[in-house]
């Protein structure tokens, strides 16, 4: 019986260590210096274009934060949608861009408004970061 009292407490015991331990760690990681990604602007609109037309604009970013950062993807929302980017890391203070180019002749249905997101992923404080293209497809003709 004793023996069972004494399991029962270094359970509850070694149970509210690993606790504490875990939310030391995590105050820890919230306080801890991070590299912050920050656009100049997220959303670009293109106005209007005709149907076969490109558009290529850029998306421009600073380093923020405390520590060096790496876009690690930049997800989009089409294959009518390609972007470019640099795959070095990003210094304390230090800008870049991303290149984005829209093909309007990609798809057969790219008419009528468009709105093409991009998740930008990154090792930054912000992990993740939404811009977004967006204008109009005018068709050729009638």
């Amino acid at each position: 019986m004793k023996f069972s009292i004494f399991i029962v407490g270094l359970f509850i015991y070694s149970t509210q260590l690993f606790a504490q331990n875990k939310a030391e760690s995590l105050a820890m990681e919230i306080n801890a210096p991070h590299g912050k990604l920050t656009f100049v602007e997220k959303n670009y609109n293109f106005g209007k274009i005709r149907k076969g037309e490109k558009i290529t604009t850029s998306f421009y970013y600073k380093n923020t934060g405390s520590k060096p950062i790496n876009i690690l993807q930049v997800q989009t929302s089409c294959g009518c949608t390609i972007s470019e980017w640099s795959k070095k890391t990003i210094e304390v203070g230090s800008t870049g861009e991303i290149s984005v180019t829209f093909n309007s002749a990609e798809r057969e249905d790219i008419i009528g408004q468009q709105n093409k997101v991009l998740l930008v992923i990154s090792n930054a404080s912000n992990k993740e970061e939404k811009l977004v293209l967006q204008g109009e497809v005018e068709k050729i003709g009638n």
